[in-house]
């Protein structure tokens, strides 16, 4: 069966690449670095939907993603988490955070209008992730 991403993910988010089992996508919030971890696998809502062997690659997947981001924007903390309160589908939000952010130290989630990247800042940034994903694959 293929694989069927919830409708809010695909129009809040942007693709970025694959990794494992999952599907790497970028918030179009430019506030914040916000990468989400998707895995490609229907009907999921909890971590412990996934096998152990899937759980693994999530594992690394969401290690390799935490070092894209520390490398590329050197944050003051990284939030990591799956809520699914509104939108079910399996999603793992990995959040660059900064102590002079528009939200900091509370959540991002509903604070503030989003800002949306220009094309030419969401295709710098794509490029940006692309090759430090990249990268980090080899160390992580």
């Amino acid at each position: 069966m293929l694989f069927k991403l919830d409708e809010r993910l695909e129009k809040d988010s942007v693709f970025v690449c694959k990794i494992g089992i999952s599907q790497i996508r970028l918030s179009k919030d430019a506030r914040y670095p916000w990468l989400l971890l998707i895995p490609e696998i229907n009907g999921l809502s909890e971590l412990d939907d996934l096998s152990w062997q899937q759980q693994l690659d999530i594992m690394q997947t969401s290690n390799q993603l935490s070092a894209c981001l520390k490398s590329l924007y050197a944050p003051h903390k990284l939030n990591v988490a799956a809520l699914g309160n509104i939108v079910k589908q399996l999603h793992i939000h990995h959040v660059a955070r900064f102590e002079y952010d528009e939200a900091w130290p509370g959540p991002v989630w509903g604070k503030g209008e989003a800002l949306r990247y220009s094309n030419e800042a969401l295709a710098e940034q794509l490029q940006q992730l692309r090759k430090a994903l990249d990268d980090t694959s080899v160390s992580a």
